[in-house]
């Protein structure tokens, strides 16, 4: 276990959705494409080649040059919706995030505050079967291993349990450090205390194949202080992507998708708002057709009451068009939900994009008694004002004939 040395790049910042030209050489550019994948589009143009960001925002990095996509909303913000994405892992002590304009930077001031916390604490340890063979007896005898050892009567083969740093959350919380380390927008003092924390933890191996995609549990009462460390280092590795070396070219990255952060952050607020009222699920299949699992589909939100019975679905999007609507799609996507669930209403909720003109709030569909309504959140203010937002949007959700109960406020808990 290694902590590279974060090298030196020639930064090009690019806000997320926009186009910038750059001086890159073709090789540069070819070796950013094959990295980037789908979150950044490489041309040529006719000084160089333009960079076009998606939706993807944070950084990656090739020999010589380091692309950072700015998200536009501030970073602290985004470090927010994170911390409900992320099953809600607090990041109270971490105030670099209000001062940092780039995304990797800040969550990796973020992390290296979180690892060394869980540190503190204790380092996690689990018992872990091995086997050897030893002059001495150690554990028990693995008979068939010492049978096949042409009858020799030492070394004796034996199976004991050792207690071992090499567990499953310290691969991962190694792992993520180590692809921080590769990263050039990391600051200084974070890429320190990350190699600080590594020698903390030697004898951990390299992360097993099934470490990041395994559903058994691996948090439990004697490694709880891990937990936000571990949420983290799972963030930070599916936010490499496929940063790899290739040849003799080494690359890295962290990029996260603002539309799944966006969807993920409403899903979580939304339920934990409407907990006692409605039941909210995230992307059930609906069947538009009546025969079987015929055309289905997947509404990011479908809200139930009490008894089971769906009444209001609702799809979040993150962006909308270059001129503040909605895109026709998105309602004719709403449209078919409600129709076939039955629903005489629908919600299409909308990240705030700068002061571009807002959607028509009601759109009443012709020879139907069918509303598809637009709700627009702001998350371009603070933690508390985003909150409001979300009390606002509550409200909007709850709004029909006859029905107004009180949502529950959010719990008081650790924020930026």
């Amino acid at each position: 276990m290694t902590a590279s040395t974060t090298p030196v790049a020639e930064a090009i910042e690019i806000a997320e959705y926009e186009t910038k030209e750059t001086d890159l050489s073709a090789r540069q550019a070819q070796l950013l494409q094959a990295a980037a994948g789908k979150r950044l589009t490489v041309t040529p143009s006719s000084s160089g080649y333009s960079v076009r960001a998606s939706s993807y925002v944070g950084s990656i990095s090739i020999p010589g040059r380091v692309v950072h996509v700015v998200p536009k909303i501030p970073v602290s913000n985004l470090l927010y919706l994170l911390t409900w994405s992320t099953h809600r892992v607090s990041f109270d002590h971490v105030d670099a995030g209000h001062a940092m304009h780039h995304l990797t930077a800040a969550v990796a001031a973020w992390y290296a505050r979180a690892l060394e916390q869980a540190l503190v604490l204790g380092v996690d340890r689990t018992y872990v079967e091995e086997t050897d063979r030893l002059v001495a007896i150690r554990g028990r005898v693995d008979w068939p291993a010492h049978i096949n050892a042409l009858g020799l009567p030492t070394p004796i083969s034996c199976r004991f349990d050792e207690w071992s740093i090499d567990t499953r959350p310290n691969r991962l919380v190694v792992a993520a450090a180590l692809a921080l380390l590769r990263n050039p927008a990391v600051a200084p003092e974070a890429a320190f205390t990350l190699r600080r924390l590594l020698k903390l933890l030697p004898g951990v191996g390299p992360l097993h194949s099934d470490d990041l995609t395994n559903p058994a549990p691996m948090i439990n009462r004697l490694n709880q202080h891990y937990e936000s460390s571990v949420t983290l280092a799972q963030l930070i590795l599916h936010g490499s992507g496929h940063a790899h070396g290739s040849g003799t070219a080494s690359v890295s990255a962290f990029m996260v998708d603002m539309n799944a952060v966006f969807e993920d952050f409403v899903f979580s607020n939304l339920r934990h708002r409407l907990g006692d009222i409605w039941s909210v699920t995230r992307q059930e299949v609906v069947p538009l057709g009546t025969i079987g699992n015929q055309v289905p589909g997947e509404p990011d939100l479908l809200f139930r009451d009490a008894s089971g019975a769906p009444v209001l679905v609702a799809d979040s999007k993150y962006k909308l068009t270059s001129d503040g609507r909605g895109h026709s799609s998105d309602y004719y996507q709403l449209l078919a939900y409600c129709t076939a669930l039955g629903l005489p209403r629908g919600v299409l909720i909308y990240c705030e994009v700068g002061h571009a003109a807002a959607p028509a709030k009601t759109v009443q569909v012709r020879n139907t008694n069918t509303v598809l309504e637009t709700a627009r959140v702001r998350l371009s203010g603070s933690p508390k004002e985003i909150s409001e937002e979300f009390a606002r949007l509550t409200r909007q959700l709850l709004e029909e004939p006859g029905f107004a109960p009180t949502p529950s406020p959010p719990s008081v808990w650790r924020g930026p």
